[in-house]
């Protein structure tokens, strides 16, 4: 008993002498703007150092006023006098139509979909198979199941996922990973700086679960249909799910107040498809973030 006990206290004292920067370190403040050309926001007002990924899409003021000057995306931050980010606003400009190849995408997967017809597919299918195709076990293919359309349409897609190897893309040209696991896609955008909150066609989902991990699940983002503050309504066409195709439709919240409940039902009165989509999502899962595949 003494010996649990001193190692308790151990324990309590080894807490305390941590820096208290690892335990308060917060994520930056987000905010999402969607804008068009010559508007400008309202003063953010926050001390530090603001700067604008891109300048010829929208420039910012060191009061945090940011102007929108073409169409495009593009991150404005604010940094602490430590060079931390505590401010994060994510910037569009205008409707950038979808380009050709992204849209071709889309149309391909949802007809592996069609083609599918609600069948349950084997573990080892064309999807492990066009990603691994030692891995006769199978394994989950979510991830595999995007890429494969990405590749099919002739996107180069990146080996390369971790960022100490993976500059930062210097535009909004096309890109993917050539990666099925969860995790590693989700390194792949981040290590480009190709992660959003701000939903697009074409878009990877990153999807985590509540009460565990971040990144469970991937699907694509097939549609999208702005609603106002923050809210969209999404279709998306998702492999992997109880070995099946399928397609989605709901409610993203880019805005919501619990991130972890970004995601909610659409009102039964505009489920006007039900032969297409269903409506009723994974219980638990969450949006987590978006692949940028293009901007």
């Amino acid at each position: 008993m003494k010996r649990l006990a001193t190692a308790f206290l151990v324990l309590l004292l080894v807490l305390a002498l941590l820096p208290a920067s690892a335990a308060s370190k917060r994520p930056p403040q987000l905010h999402l703007l969607i804008m068009q050309e010559g508007e400008a926001s309202e003063p953010f007002g926050a001390e530090g150092t603001w700067e604008s990924e891109h300048e010829d899409i929208a420039t910012v003021t060191q009061d945090g006023v940011i102007t929108a000057m073409a169409e495009g995306y593009t991150l404005v931050l604010c940094r602490n006098k430590k060079d931390e980010v505590i401010i994060r606003c994510e910037v569009q400009v205008g409707e950038k139509p979808v380009p050709e190849q992204i849209t071709q995408v889309i149309d391909r997967a949802i007809a592996e979909w069609a083609e599918a017809n609600n069948q349950a597919l084997p573990k080892y299918n064309k999807y492990t198979q066009w990603f691994n195709p030692h891995a006769k076990n199978g394994f989950g293919w979510c991830g595999a199941f995007v890429g494969f359309q990405f590749d099919e349409v002739g996107i180069e897609m990146d080996r390369e996922y971790r960022a100490k190897s993976a500059p930062p893309l210097p535009d909004g040209s096309l890109f993917a990973v050539r990666q099925a696991s969860q995790t590693k896609l989700f390194e792949g955008f981040q290590s480009r700086n190709r992660l959003s909150n701000i939903p697009r066609p074409g878009y990877y989902i990153i999807y985590g679960r509540r009460g565990s991990t971040p990144y469970t699940h991937v699907a694509l983002v097939t549609a999208v249909q702005p609603l106002g503050e923050g809210k969209y309504i999404l279709d998306t066409v998702e492999g992997n799910l109880n070995a099946r195709i399928r397609r989605y439709q709901y409610i993203y919240d880019s805005l919501a107040e619990r991130k972890e409940r970004n995601i909610t039902a659409v009102p039964k009165e505009m489920q006007t498809n039900p032969d297409t989509y269903l409506y009723d999502y994974v219980d638990k899962f969450y949006i987590n973030v978006f692949g940028q595949t293009w901007y």
